[in-house]
């Protein structure tokens, strides 16, 4: 009988490599580079990963006492120009880059020319309770980036005479504009950098609208604009919202927070034959009267989540005929919706949990509405009686 000797001093290798694309697909960046350390070909492949983001919070997590004395004086570039000396060329591979602090021209120019290939930028105050002043070169930045593509703010002072006087200071390249959490709502006799935009945007697809203003200035449409998604809603003016709606019927994706929904409103969407995504979320719905809800035949996505009274809920459910996933938070309103009425199997139910959740679940599982659900563990709820 043969027996095959194993070699053991022969080197172990693997029978197949995964090629860079599976890799970091399973990996996050702390792997990659931990791997990209111990493998030659891997970190030549993986090298415009690992430096693809950036945040000027790592190095000042690194260099706390050098950043504070750098805030203090004005002199943030300094910080700019360690990345440059410990990252070099590299640098040519950032593609997003977050910055937390106030930014005055020095650093801007220092800025635009060691990150040239920036196409995200995440503009985010760390001050809580009020909106952010960014500094001056804001603008700097905004010229200089010719790449730029997306641009999120977060906390950030949007009044635009803070900046410049020019009448656009937001670059036509820009593909999306994600506006995060505003400490107050913004009045309609201020002018933001935001309602500068205009159809004259034509790269435009995802858009945070913050203000009626802009509401106003889109409703001649934009063509290509895909993703929207209304902040503030109570702010804003109902006649503008639907004219903008309708002149804008090629949205796929929507998603209004806080606004105050009527008839018109909600059948002004239902009619669209192109979107296919809809996140609700509204907390008063007491004076609103619905008397006739039309049918929708191409939203396949909704997310109801408020305190809406269950019969309109489950009247809205019904209205969408192609629907393929429903997410719902289980409150005190919608804890009483009749899932018996239901006119279709719908293949995912979400559920946000509530202390309400359990009581249901055994009566959608028995009635078999749904091919699958799913239950979402959050110690954060909008219930508003919990």
């Amino acid at each position: 009988m043969n027996t095959k000797q194993i070699n053991k001093d022969k080197a172990t290798s693997w029978g197949y490599i995964p090629n860079p694309d599976t890799i970091i697909e399973y990996l996050g960046r702390k792997e990659l580079i931990e791997l990209s350390k111990c493998c030659k070909f891997f970190r030549n492949q993986l090298k415009s990963r690992v430096f693809e983001n950036l945040s000027l919070e790592t190095w000042e997590r690194n260099n706390k006492e050098v950043y504070y004395e750098l805030k203090k004086v004005h002199r943030l570039e300094e910080a700019l120009e360690s990345l440059k000396t410990i990252l070099g060329i590299k640098l040519k591979f950032v593609k997003i880059f977050t910055l937390h602090c106030q930014v005055n021209c020095g650093f801007a120019e220092i800025f635009v020319k060691l990150l040239p290939n920036v196409k995200t930028l995440n503009l985010i105050s760390t001050v809580i309770g009020f909106d952010y002043w960014l500094g001056e070169g804001l603008l700097t930045i905004f010229k200089g980036i010719v790449r730029l593509e997306h641009l999120y703010l977060y906390n950030v002072d949007p009044e635009i005479s803070h900046y410049s006087n020019e009448s656009q200071i937001l670059p036509k390249s820009i593909k999306s504009i994600k506006v995060g959490c505003s400490a107050n709502s913004i009045e309609d006799d201020i002018l933001t950098i935001y309602d500068t935009i205009d159809p004259s945007y034509i790269n435009l697809h995802s858009l945070t609208i913050v203000t009626n203003r802009m509401l106003q200035n889109l409703s001649s449409g934009m063509p290509n604009l895909k993703e929207v998604k209304i902040k503030e809603g109570f702010t804003m003016d109902q006649s503008k919202l639907v004219a903008f709606l309708i002149a804008n019927r090629q949205i796929k994706k929507l998603c209004i927070d806080q606004l105050r929904y009527n008839e018109e409103i909600l059948n002004t969407v239902l009619s669209s034959k192109y979107l296919e995504y809809w996140d609700i979320y509204d907390w008063n719905w007491r004076d609103i009267d619905v008397n006739t809800i039309q049918s929708n035949y191409s939203i396949k996505y909704l997310i109801i989540d408020s305190a809406m009274p269950a019969p309109l809920a489950l009247q809205l459910i019904n209205a969408c005929k192609f629907l393929e996933a429903l997410e719902l938070e289980i409150n005190h309103e919608t804890k009483d919706l009749d899932w018996s009425k239901l006119d279709r199997k719908i293949n995912k139910l979400k559920l946000r949990y509530s202390r309400y959740t359990t009581n249901i679940i055994k009566e959608i599982d028995t009635l078999r509405l749904f091919n699958s659900i799913c239950i979402e563990s959050n110690v954060y709820t909008r219930d508003h009686v919990n």
